[in-house]
């Protein structure tokens, strides 16, 4: 049997098929995860069928019928009707899916419904749980696209901005409505939902808690990478331009896409936002109406029948009907490439009015045909060589033929033991991991250890190897959990970031923390909490409390640094403050007898005039603090002690002299 062969990345030349015709406005296929056998078509006027993928054929009764409660979808002006469809991650135990249609009061509804007990190719025909109800102030920009997150679970919901022209309300930047924004609620968590915790806008009041992102004017479609839970939006555009922006995996929501001040690149002139303003994230690609004039987002190839492929996204455009490609490496869109000629299908079929794409299980990328009523699938140009039963699946992935390799002789392909999850693959060479010898082991389970991580093996630290078999090395508190996740969920601190709980840094004496607050010093000082006056990477309080440093006048500052900011005086330059030298006297009193009366004017005439002795505290001689000892110094004690005159500080009172004026105070034996 024929297998299909591939040269370079991405370089499997490509076509389509016609797997389904007579679907009236069809805007959507998809299929539980897990289903190989059927692919649903969803109808815009409220009708779902079921394709049979192992026949090939459409099966003739409906899967659901809502035609009755669904509002629009009659035209192509009309963008309302069944829009959306999500099938529940654990669909094929709870049989639940979800749908999002325009009622009879064009109003936007997201509801419950869950497949018949007793027939798995018939739902329900009610739903039994409506999630919400938005009211739509005009009949376009619906959304209407609904999905669950790959990684999370969550369901993410695509509403409009509520219609018209230039978002008249300015709804889009509203965080208190619905309109105009990626919504993520938990279905599971609550009745009718719950908020997941970690949405960026949950707390009391506004803005809503439901609200994912922001800045959406029309996202018909978005997507997410299977393989990487990337998100690529495509937004309908105004006037001039269309575009695709991409919402990392590991975003944590609260991006605000710009619209309504801009459109693509460019401003709107129009209020709500601030054109080009960092907080704004730009879109990845975007093209001007000379290409098209409403785009149709797509998917990203993760299928099982071209490998090679694999992280390239497919998109079109309603009213040119082209269809393009580009890979996302992350930061830059490269390999952007027109598809319409090499998808044009086979003879005198064509492909007009693109309103939708899908996926089946396999990860195989269909086409919807708003106008002539039908699917396309995406294959490899040899689809014919490599498709022996004519169901357009691929032989090597279709686990009914079984005469592909079987490494593990399980009686299936080894290819479609992949593509159903019954094999991992994690290099992705097409052989089952369980097939080979892993090359790197760590714990001797027999199993790669990416394909560890993968399986959901804690790796913390990001470096592929599993967190389990670098504990003896990095669990420094003995408690079975890698130092990294221990900060990351923030059991631990590591205020350094250096990887290396701080507590531990304490122990085994790599760090610091001399005020047991439990965090280092050197990350009080870098952070301003403490001070580090002398920069010498001990915190100040520290070092006066331990007597590693003076400070004499008890102002918590070393006196080193008091003296080198010019906030205390020394000068003997010994490094003691002179206010903490200073020797206490009392003004006015130059004989040092304590008491200050005329003999002390007679002491400072003696000493100025009659050759009498020094005074050892000159201090006290200099009456008035003028820096100078004169007549004016006996002056000025003869008018305090006769008149109404007072004395300079420190008066009749014990203390230093508070003027660093050159004279100073030997002794002054009254004095403590």
């Amino acid at each position: 049997m024929p297998v299909p062969s591939y040269a370079d990345s991405g370089s499997t030349p490509l076509s389509t098929r016609r797997i389904a015709s007579g679907v009236a406005r069809p805007v959507l296929v998809t299929a539980p995860e897990g289903d190989f056998e059927r692919l649903f078509i969803v109808q815009q006027a409220g009708i779902i069928r079921v394709y049979d993928m192992t026949s090939a054929t459409l099966l003739s009764t409906p899967f659901l019928n809502i035609n009755s409660i669904v509002g629009g979808g009659t035209s192509g002006a009309d963008e309302r009707g069944l829009l959306g469809m999500a099938f529940h991650p654990d669909y094929l135990n709870n049989g639940f899916f979800y749908l999002y249609y325009t009622n009879n009061s064009s109003d936007t509804v997201v509801a419950r419904f869950s497949v018949s007990s007793t027939n798995p190719d018939v739902a329900n025909p009610s739903p039994n749980q409506i999630l919400f109800t938005e009211s739509q102030p005009f009949t376009n920009h619906n959304g209407g696209m609904i999905a669950f997150g790959p990684n999370d679970g969550y369901l993410y919901i695509g509403l409009g901005d509520g219609g018209s022209a230039n978002d008249p309300q300015n709804r889009s930047q509203n965080t208190n409505t619905r309109l105009g924004k990626m919504l993520r609620i938990d279905v599971d968590g609550g009745t009718p939902y719950a908020i997941p915790p970690d949405n960026p806008f949950t707390g009391p009041g506004a803005p809503l808690d439901e609200i994912w992102a922001i800045g959406l004017r029309n996202p018909w479609r978005f997507s997410f990478d299977r393989g990487t839970g990337d998100m690529y939006i495509a937004d309908v555009g105004q006037f001039n331009w269309e575009e695709i922006s991409i919402q990392p995996a590991a975003s944590p929501g609260g991006e605000n896409y710009g619209w309504r001040c801009m459109e693509g690149n460019s401003c709107t002139g129009l209020s709500g936002c601030t054109c080009n303003a960092a907080s704004l994230t730009d879109p990845v690609q975007v093209y001007n109406h000379g290409s098209g004039c409403s785009i149709t987002g797509g998917n990203v190839y993760r299928g099982c029948a071209m490998p090679d492929m694999h992280g390239i996204y497919f998109y079109s455009d309603w009213c040119s009907s082209t269809i393009w490609s580009f890979e996302w490496t992350g930061s830059a869109v490269t390999s952007f490439t027109n598809r319409t000629t090499e998808l044009n299908p086979p003879g005198p079929q064509s492909i007009s009015g693109v309103a939708g794409f899908g996926e089946d299980a396999y990860g195989e990328i269909y086409i919807c045909d708003w106008n002539g009523g039908e699917i396309f699938k995406i294959v490899p140009a040899d689809i014919d060589s490599v498709d022996t039963n004519g169901n357009f699946i691929v032989d090597s992935c279709e686990c009914a033929i079984g005469q592909t390799t079987d490494c593990n002789s399980n009686g299936e392909p080894d290819a479609c033991d992949i593509a159903s999850g019954i094999e991992v693959d994690c290099n992705e060479d097409g052989v089952p991991d369980s097939c080979q010898t892993p090359v790197n082991d760590c714990n001797n389970n027999g199993i790669e250890d990416e394909c560890d991580i993968a399986a959901g093996a804690e790796d913390c630290d990001a470096d592929g190897i599993p967190d389990t078999c670098q504990l003896d090395t990095a669990d420094c508190n003995n408690n079975g959990i890698h130092d990294v996740c221990d900060i990351n969920n923030g059991t631990l601190v590591d205020c350094d970031f250096d990887n290396l709980p701080d507590s531990c840094e304490v122990v085994n004496g790599t760090g610091e923390d001399c005020n047991s607050n439990t965090l280092l010093d050197n990350c009080e000082i870098d952070l301003g909490i403490a001070d580090d006056c002398n920069n010498n990477g001990s915190i100040d309080d520290c070092e006066i409390d331990a007597g590693t440093v003076a400070d004499c006048n008890n102002n918590g500052i070393p006196d080193s640094c008091d003296i080198a900011s010019g906030a205390e005086q020394d000068s003997n330059a010994n490094g003691i403050p002179d206010n903490c030298e200073a020797t206490n006297f009392k003004r006015g009193d130059p004989n040092e007898d304590g008491v200050i009366n005329i003999a002390d004017a007679v002491r400072i005439l003696g000493f100025l005039f009659n050759n009498e002795a020094e005074p050892s505290c000159l201090d006290a001689t200099d009456v008035n603090d003028d820096a100078s000892l004169d007549i004016s110094d006996g002056v000025a004690l003869l008018t305090y002690l006769f008149g109404s005159a007072t004395l300079p500080a420190p008066g009749e009172i014990c203390g230093p002299d508070p003027t660093a004026d050159g004279l100073d105070c030997g002794s002054y034996s009254p004095c403590p």
